[in-house]
This record gives C-alpha cells, sequence and structure tokens, in this order.
C-alpha cells in the first residue's frame, strides 16, 4: 500500500474515539498513550465514551484526560433503534459530535505507538473510505499468550492479503479507521443490523458501497498492542463472538474458512487414514506455505522470534478451529464485557 505525499492530509481534521466499559485497568494507560501522540496539526481531537461503565471506568478517564488539549468525555446515550447497543451506540454518540473527517478508533484496552494517527492518515486519498491496522498481542512470553499473538498476526495477515485482492474478508475494531463521508454514506451503525462484531460489519457496509477503497497496510508505525485473554474462557467468549460476527462472509472467507477446517482435520487425524510419509509431506506443505504467507508480517513487525513457536501454533489453532463452532451446539448466546447477546 503507497503512503501518500506528505501533506496531503496536514489540513484534514482527525476524530480519536475511544469507547470503553468497565475498562479501569486499562483506560489510564490507553489515554497516556494518546496524549504522546505526535501530530502534524492542531486539527485533532479525542472523544472518550463511557459505554455504560458499573466502575469507575468515566471517573479515571476524566482524570487522565484532564487539562489535555483535544480531549472531550462523554457518557453514552441510549437508542431507541434497535441496530445502536453497546460500543457501535458508543462510537455513533461521538461521530455524532465530532468535527474530524477522518475517524480513527482503537479499544480501551490497547497503547498506540507515536506516530499512529499520523501514520494511519497517510493513507488515505479522495477514494479511501477505511484504513484497516494490525494488532499485537502483549505476550510477555507467556506461551498461552505467545499463542494468542501468533493468531492475531496470522488472521490479521489472511485479512490483509483479501484486501489485496479486492475481497476483503475481516477487520478488527481496536485498530479501524474510516472516512466520516464513507460512515455518512452507508448510514452509520444506524443502518446496520446489530453485531457482535460492529466493526466488521461497518467494514461489510462501507465495502459493499461499491465506491470506497478499503487499506489494511503492513505498516509497524501503525501497530497497536493490546492485552491477551487471561483464561481459556475468556478466549472462548472472543473466539465464539468473532465466529458469530463472521457468519455472513463473502465468497473468499467461506472457502478460506472451509479450507482451513479441512486441513484441521487433516493435522489433527490425518495419522488414521493416510500412511505417514504422505501426512507428513502435506502437513510440511501447509506450515511452508503458511510461514510464506506470514514472511513479510513477521519481518516488518520484527517478530522473527514467533517463529521457533509455530509448530506448536499448528495444533493451537487446529484444536480451537475445530471444537469452536461446536461450541455453538450447546450454547448460542454470546457473552462480552458483561453483557449477553
Amino acid at each position: 500500500m503507497k503512503l501518500n505525499p506528505e501533506n496531503e492530509n496536514r489540513d484534514k481534521s482527525l476524530t480519536v474515539i475511544v469507547a470503553g466499559r468497565n475498562e479501569s485497568n486499562n483506560i489510564t494507560d490507553c489515554i497516556n498513550s494518546l496524549k504522546q501522540s505526535e501530530v502534524l496539526n492542531n486539527q485533532v481531537e479525542f472523544i472518550l465514551v463511557n459505554d455504560n461503565s458499573t466502575d469507575d471506568t468515566f471517573e479515571l478517564m476524566q482524570k487522565a484526560a484532564d487539562n489535555a488539549q483535544g480531549f472531550i468525555v462523554m457518557n453514552s446515550k441510549p437508542s431507541l433503534s434497535s441496530n445502536l447497543k453497546g460500543k457501535a451506540n458508543a462510537i455513533d454518540n461521538a461521530i455524532n459530535i465530532c468535527n474530524g473527517e477522518i475517524i480513527v478508533s482503537t479499544d480501551a484496552d490497547c497503547i498506540v505507538p507515536k506516530q499512529w494517527i499520523n501514520r494511519t492518515a497517510k493513507y488515505y486519498n479522495k477514494d479511501t473510505g477505511m484504513v484497516c491496522g494490525f494488532t499485537f498481542v502483549d505476550h510477555n512470553n507467556s506461551l498461552f499468550n505467545l499463542m494468542q499473538c501468533i493468531d492475531w498476526f496470522y488472521l490479521l495477515t489472511l485479512a490483509s492479503s483479501s484486501c489485496g485482492l479486492k475481497k476483503i474478508m475481516s477487520c478488527i475494531g481496536n485498530n479501524i479507521s474510516f472516512s466520516k463521508e464513507a460512515y455518512e454514506h452507508v448510514g452509520g451503525y444506524n443502518s446496520i443490523k446489530f453485531s457482535v462484531t460492529e466493526d466488521l460489519a461497518l467494514m461489510r457496509k462501507i465495502n459493499a458501497a461499491g465506491i470506497f477503497d478499503i487499506n489494511f497496510p503492513l505498516d509497524i508505525n501503525c501497530l497497536v498492542k493490546t492485552k491477551p485473554c487471561i483464561s481459556i474462557k475468556e478466549l472462548i467468549s472472543q473466539k465464539r463472538r468473532w465466529l458469530k460476527g463472521g457468519v455472513g462472509i463473502n465468497l473468499l472467507g467461506y472457502i478460506t474458512g472451509l479450507s482451513l477446517y479441512s486441513v484441521n482435520i487433516l493435522l489433527l487425524f490425518g495419522l488414521f487414514f493416510i500412511e505417514l510419509p504422505l501426512y507428513l509431506l502435506l502437513i510440511a506443505v501447509k506450515i511452508f506455505s503458511e510461514l510464506i504467507l506470514l514472511r513479510n508480517t513477521f519481518r516488518i513487525f520484527n517478530v522473527k522470534y514467533l517463529y521457533k513457536y509455530y509448530p506448536l501454533f499448528t495444533i493451537y489453532f487446529a484444536v480451537y478451529g475445530l471444537l469452536l463452532p461446536i461450541t455453538f451446539i450447546f450454547k448460542s448466546g454470546i457473552k462480552w464485557k458483561e453483557r449477553k447477546f
């Protein structure tokens, strides 16, 4: 993806939005990272939205943003629309009062690099409707967290690759931006049937409009850092939410998903129905092709040390990939941020 000339977006106004619910353990660090942002002009505002927290998230937002230039702290107001719930409603509240031509958003449990805002804005031109970004999961050398870190890079690399094919499959809302023009053109979140992955639903809506480009660059200056799921229960809840929100993906997504599911069956059970030499050959082809896919991601984000954990990741990915759909047989609802959907 080509960056735009240095001055092309200097005069564009930007709004950074962070919506948080019960993020008392994270919100201060997130705001402090935003306060360290290096911006090219003064046309940047920061809107912090308390999404009906039951803890002291709102008070911590006010304290961390106190006397900081360009920061607005607000409570999310309820909507009569069945489409506007939770985070989607909180973000829509902020967009309704924002002045930015480009809206940049992250989550309250994320840390952003100093150049994140400027660098993201440089991927916009007159035809750009959305720019998606990558996320690094802070692992602290924990094996469980390392698996999550590789998993995010793997899934986001697939998404970025599909964007290059003009068949974008997914994005994650903790590192996403869009033009206000694109948001208003598609009717915003109010025009989208409620989804547990509101960011993905918005991306699909903008993409379906057919008049806006979507970029998904590999750029270390756009890389945000997030915290891992702390337990298997939390991880399963996250994955169930992603899978539920992914229903309705495009044809490329279904083909990719079916292929991955089939290969995971081969990895775990292939020895029961094919001979060992053929099994090893097929698994070697699988791992080699995936490492080729990830080579630029690992290089650009300076995480080549993750290669040594990749064989273990293939088993981790296969196990949860096969079991996750089965969980919906026993429980169809989704629970996230102490809300049930």
